[in-house]
């Protein structure tokens, strides 16, 4: 069997990753804290023009593949644009936890919660990233910046980072909403969710291992 068949073992795990990773940043967004970097532009967004987080999420990542395309042009596959198919995943079960979860009120369940969706986005984002089939739109674009500017992926996620930040908030700003969206929460998210990440490759990388390249080499 050839090694780029898909598998619906890896379809499975994949769903399951995404289902994380949407439950890791819903936890982010209802911590008053300070959302991660990467989706704080959707999160103000939604909050200023009074739309639906999932709606917000989606538009923002559709705006991430558009990025891609302008610089990649010609280096641009056309399978990249299942991309989209994987933003409206990730919004749909983003719009859903967040009607289920309510908003935490004292300060600890805040940092507990920012905890855990800290944990839950890193673990979501290895295990879906290692079942190699569509990359999330934020790491795809971060990697096109590492290799538009000859970088690596970890510079690429930095640049992508600083940028989303300073434009979630330039437009609160704008709108006179001050440092909505934007606390101590982002800091800790960009400072720890890479290193989840790393933490949990190991563990996806077994997943992926197990029950996708041994499946595959029991068909063919």
């Amino acid at each position: 069997m050839n090694s780029k068949t898909i598998h619906l073992n890896q379809i499975i795990i994949y769903m399951i990753g995404i289902v994380i990773v949407s439950l890791g940043i819903t936890f982010n967004t209802k911590t008053a804290l300070g959302v991660s970097p990467v989706i704080s532009l959707a999160f103000n967004a939604a909050k200023i023009f009074h739309v639906s987080i999932g709606l917000a999420t989606f538009l923002y990542y559709v705006f991430l593949i558009a990025i891609q395309f302008l610089l990649l042009r010609k280096n641009f596959q056309r399978v990249q644009l299942l991309q989209i198919f994987a933003s409206f995943l990730t919004s749909f079960f983003i719009q859903g936890f967040d009607y289920l979860l309510p908003v935490p009120q004292s300060l600890l369940t805040r940092l507990i919660w920012l905890v855990t969706g800290i944990v839950l986005t890193g673990l979501g984002a290895s295990i879906t990233v290692n079942m190699k089939l569509i990359p999330n739109p934020a790491d795809a674009l971060a990697d096109t910046i590492g290799f538009v500017l000859n970088k690596s992926f970890g510079f690429g996620k930095n640049v992508l980072d600083f940028t989303c930040t300073f434009l979630a908030l330039a437009l609160s700003f704008s709108f006179g909403q001050g440092m909505l969206g934007v606390g101590i929460g982002t800091i800790i998210a960009m400072i720890f969710t890479g290193r989840v990440v790393a933490l949990c490759n190991p563990f996806s990388e077994k997943l992926y291992n197990r029950y996708v390249l041994k499946s595959q080499q029991i068909i063919g």
